[in-house]
């Protein structure tokens, strides 16, 4: 016995015909009440009451019928299983306090594990992103500090800049503070995580700009005045500088200083669950890879 020669009779039983169930199942008449007999010969008894032009189910058909539409139930239920597990297998669910990292993680994860998918969402903070591994939310967490009794090794460093255009004042400047920021009026994006609330924290008194969508925000640092902020993270291309969509004439020349407190610079962490890093799979994949990475973790000779 097997699940086609179920599914058969199921069909037939639901339909109360050879030729509609054969439709249905993409086979041929004869190949059907093969499949049907087979079933009975198998089973050791009759399904059906046979006419000369009719066929219908008998008592013990009746009888088996509930049983056959589970036992296809539960193929479905296994195969769905199956493919959960397997997308589970593909897909790397990722919770980050801050972009950049992200975009780095993916980029390292496209070009070295084919097939592997990243799904993604922005944390508030570290507490979140640990309470989020703790709970199976997400596989890996992107955080500024070493998750207490989880397994974390070092992704990448960051650190901002003022960008400014050329004939600013502060433009002129080797560094600058947050305290020299202070009460500027500044264009930011709205996605940067963790960033945007250590603005808000070392400059308080400064008027922020903010805009959501990211490629506004990248025209308008091409074409405006206002200060802004830029980072030194490998996986992005200054979009304040890139000239795409601006003409020579209407593009700001910027200059990017460096901002020397330590709230301007981190180091950010890939975490996981040291269960989840025992059961192997993608995810121990993806953390070996990093880890292998050694002086090569983009800032760590910076």
């Amino acid at each position: 016995m097997n699940t086609d020669q179920v599914r058969h009779f199921v069909a037939v039983a639901r339909t109360g015909s050879v030729t509609a169930a054969a439709r249905e199942q993409h086979i041929s008449q004869p190949a059907l009440s093969r499949s049907i007999q087979h079933l009975e010969e198998d089973l050791g008894v009759s399904l059906f009451d046979r006419g000369k032009n009719s066929l219908a189910l008998n008592r013990v058909g009746r009888e088996l019928l509930p049983h056959a539409e589970e036992l296809l139930a539960a193929e479905r239920r296994m195969r769905q299983s199956s493919l959960d597990a397997s997308r589970r297998e593909r897909v790397l669910r990722v919770g980050t306090i801050a972009p950049a990292p992200l975009w780095y993680l993916t980029s390292l994860i496209v070009e070295r594990m084919p097939g592997a998918l990243v799904s993604s969402e922005m944390v508030g903070d570290e507490a979140d992103a640990e309470r989020a591994l703790f709970d199976s939310l997400i596989d890996l967490a992107i955080c500024t500090r070493e998750a207490s009794g989880m397994r974390s090794v070092l992704l990448m460093r960051e650190s901002l800049y003022l960008s400014a255009p050329k004939d600013h004042p502060l433009a002129q400047r080797e560094s600058v503070s947050f305290e020299d920021l202070d009460g500027e009026t500044f264009l930011l994006f709205g996605g940067i995580g963790f960033w945007g609330d250590m603005h808000r924290r070392t400059t308080p008194h400064a008027h922020m700009v903010v805009q959501e969508d990211r490629e506004v925000w990248r025209q308008l640092m091409r074409t405006t005045r206002m200060l802004g902020f830029s980072s030194d993270a490998p996986v992005l291309v200054r979009p304040d500088v890139a000239g795409a969509g601006a003409s020579d004439d209407d593009q700001v020349e910027r200059v990017f200083v460096p901002i020397r407190d330590p709230e301007a610079h981190a180091t950010f962490y890939l975490c996981v669950r040291e269960d989840a890093y025992a059961d192997g799979g993608l995810v121990r994949s993806v953390i070996d890879l990093v880890e292998g990475l050694g002086e090569g973790v983009p800032g760590v000779r910076a």
